[in-house]
C-alpha cells in the first residue's frame, strides 16, 4: 500500500498539461533600405507584373512596420514614390492621398521616365494607353497643372517594346507629345497626330494657349 502512495504523485504528474512552447520572437522591423530595395525590384520587374504588385515575390517580402516607411517614400516624391503609392493602395488602403498629391506623384514619375510603354503607345491608328497612362488620365483636370509644363519638354520619349518601338522611332515621339495626348484626352480636345513633329508643334502650342486662357 505504501508503494501505491508513492506512485500516485508520479501518475498525476504524468497527466499534467504539456508545457507550452516559448513565444516566437517578434519579426524584426524592416529598414528603409530594405523597403527601397523591394520597390526597386518591383520597378525592374514591372513588365512582368504590369502593376499587379500584390502577386509578386517582392511584395511578399514586405513585413509589419513597412507602411510608415512606404508612406515616407511616397511623400518624399523620389525615384520610387509612385511604386510606393501603388503598394500602399494594396497593403494599406486606409493611407489616403489627395487627388492633387496623386497628380504630383504621377507627373514627377512621368518626367523621370525612360521607357514610356507603361504610359502608352502612340500609333497612326490612335493612342493605346498603358497602365500609368490610364491612371494619370483618370485623375482628370486635377492632373492638368502638373502636366502642362511637359508640353515644352522635347526630349525623346522612347518605347522599348517590339511592337511599339519601330513606330515610336519613326514618329520621333517626345515627352511633349505624350503630355499633349494626355491633356487632349482629359479635356476632350481635337488632336491630329502627324508623323512629322514639326506638324505636331503648332497643335501643342494651341493647346497650351487654350489652357492658359482657361485659367483666367
Amino acid at each position: 500500500m505504501l508503494r501505491a502512495r508513492f506512485l500516485l504523485p508520479i501518475l498525476l504528474a504524468s497527466c499534467a498539461a504539456p508545457l507550452r512552447p516559448p513565444p516566437s520572437a517578434p519579426e524584426p522591423a524592416q529598414s528603409k533600405s530594405e523597403v527601397e530595395a523591394i520597390l526597386a525590384g518591383l520597378e525592374r520587374s514591372f513588365y512582368s507584373h504590369w502593376g499587379a504588385v500584390e502577386a509578386t515575390p517582392e511584395y511578399a517580402r514586405l513585413r509589419e512596420g513597412s507602411v510608415p516607411l512606404l508612406r515616407g517614400i511616397a511623400d518624399a516624391n523620389g525615384e520610387h514614390a509612385l511604386m510606393a503609392l501603388r503598394v500602399l493602395a494594396r497593403r494599406a488602403p486606409q493611407e489616403e492621398f489627395s487627388p492633387e498629391a496623386r497628380a504630383i506623384l504621377y507627373a514627377a514619375a512621368f518626367t523621370r521616365e525612360h521607357n514610356f510603354v507603361r504610359w502608352g503607345v502612340i500609333s497612326p491608328s490612335g493612342f493605346l494607353p498603358g497602365v500609368y497612362g490610364v491612371e494619370f488620365i483618370r485623375l482628370g483636370e486635377t492632373a492638368a497643372p502638373y502636366l502642362k509644363g511637359s508640353l515644352r519638354d522635347t526630349r525623346r520619349a522612347r518605347v522599348e517594346c517590339a511592337s511599339g518601338e519601330p513606330v515610336n522611332r519613326a514618329q520621333g515621339d517626345r515627352v511633349c507629345d505624350y503630355a499633349w495626348v494626355f491633356l487632349a484626352q482629359i479635356f476632350d480636345r481635337p488632336l491630329a497626330y502627324h508623323a512629322d513633329p514639326l506638324r505636331r508643334d503648332p497643335q501643342i502650342r494651341e493647346l497650351e494657349t487654350w489652357l492658359d486662357r482657361r485659367r483666367r
